[in-house]
């Protein structure tokens, strides 16, 4: 009889377990609707300027594998970057301060406002159900995270500060970590992060003189049980994507004009594809941040682009001090200050990529600092 109560408790436990989980990326879009407006649908100014001769431009489709992209790709890839720039903040925030303090739920209803923007923006594209999947998953995912740490921080974190006037080396080495983990997401996905080495190094930091042996002790069995459990579900991730996907592609194929030969001849990981004379050349290079901090360089040598991943709209944000300028050539999807820190605000855009070479500088001139350009 025994047996039997405890059964019942445990799978009812279970499906409320259940029923959290899912309701947690409807309430999160349900939110993300109702607080984020809609997106201006004006035709994109100077979407046609420069576009390259249809029989080339499908020429070259035909004979290059890879070189198109799914264009909604450049609003889908965003959430998942948003997760990134958490990471990053974070990481910038526990630099300074202690975890407890940090913004937690303004971090998670940021991620379903992001998302829910993203599918007003893809909606004129075909749906694609795969890339919705994953962003659920890690929403949820994310949520769940924040959600747990939140609590934990406010409880027992806030309790284990108290008995220390400073942050111990264990803290310390934590927001290293913490940076660490940010500056791999740049080039490299979550579930490769070395949690199990990072644990290592947590369990062999030694406590400097003035540190709370019961901050320090804390620190280290809840960082280390993180980091186990971290490192577990990374695992199994890796083995669901192995067997099931295939995987990410690393290059993006990039029609540009202008001196793109010599710009590009000390870029690393980069060659030149085909060359079009007049109507311009192809390279190809690495994706992810590595291209977003090329852009600006090729600019500075003079190149303009045609088509990146064969599409002539792409997305991209930049940070600011304030409000910025709207050069031609763009349309601004949103506009916000950063959770973490309030003096610094993330504006994200459509840009035509004809008009890149004279947006970003444009952008930069006023004050902006480009953070990424979502290259599909």
């Amino acid at each position: 009889m025994f047996l039997f109560r405890w059964l019942k408790r445990l799978i009812k436990t279970i499906l409320w377990l259940i029923v959290v989980v899912i309701l947690i990326p409807i309430a999160g879009l349900s939110y993300g609707f109702l607080t984020t407006s809609s997106l201006d649908k004006t035709p994109l100014p100077g979407i046609a300027d420069g576009a390259p001769p249809k029989a080339l431009a499908d020429k070259v489709r035909a004979e290059i594998p890879g070189y198109q992209r799914p264009e909604e790709s450049t609003f889908l890839t965003y959430p998942e970057w948003a997760i990134v720039y958490a990471a990053r903040e974070y990481a910038g925030f526990v630099d300074k301060d202690q975890p407890s303090g940090f913004p937690y739920w303004s971090y998670i209803g940021r991620f379903w406002q992001d998302y829910a923007m993203v599918i007003r923006a893809s909606a004129p594209y075909k749906f694609n159900y795969a890339n919705h999947q994953m962003l659920v998953i890690i929403g949820t995912s994310h949520s769940i995270e924040h959600i747990l740490q939140w609590a934990y921080e406010n409880t027992v974190g806030r309790i284990t500060e108290a008995t220390t006037a400073k942050r111990t080396a264990a803290d310390i080495y934590q927001a290293k970590v913490a940076a660490d983990y940010a500056a791999f997401l740049d080039q490299v996905p979550w579930y490769q992060f070395p949690y199990a080495d990072k644990r290592a190094g947590l369990f062999a930091v030694q406590p400097v003189p003035g540190d709370s042996s019961v901050r320090t002790g804390e620190r280290k069995l809840a960082f280390g049980l993180a980091d186990t459990i971290k490192q577990g579900y990374a695992d199994l991730i890796k083995k669901a994507l192995a067997a099931t996907m295939d995987p990410a592609l690393l290059d993006i194929h990039v029609w540009a004009k202008g001196p793109v030969g010599e710009a590009t001849r000390n870029e690393p990981d980069t060659l030149l594809e085909r060359d079009m004379g007049a109507d311009g050349t192809i390279f190809v290079t690495r994706r992810y941040q590595v291209f977003t901090e090329m852009i600006l360089r090729l600019i500075d040598k003079g190149v303009s682009f045609v088509e990146i991943g064969g599409n002539d709209e792409i997305m991209a944000t930049v940070l600011s001090t304030d409000t910025i300028a709207i050069p031609e050539g763009m349309h601004i999807l949103f506009s916000y200050p950063l959770p973490a820190d309030q003096s610094t605000r993330r504006t994200g855009m459509i840009v035509a990529v004809r008009k890149l070479h004279l947006v970003l500088p444009a952008l930069i001139k006023s004050g902006a600092r480009l953070e990424h350009v979502y290259d599909y």
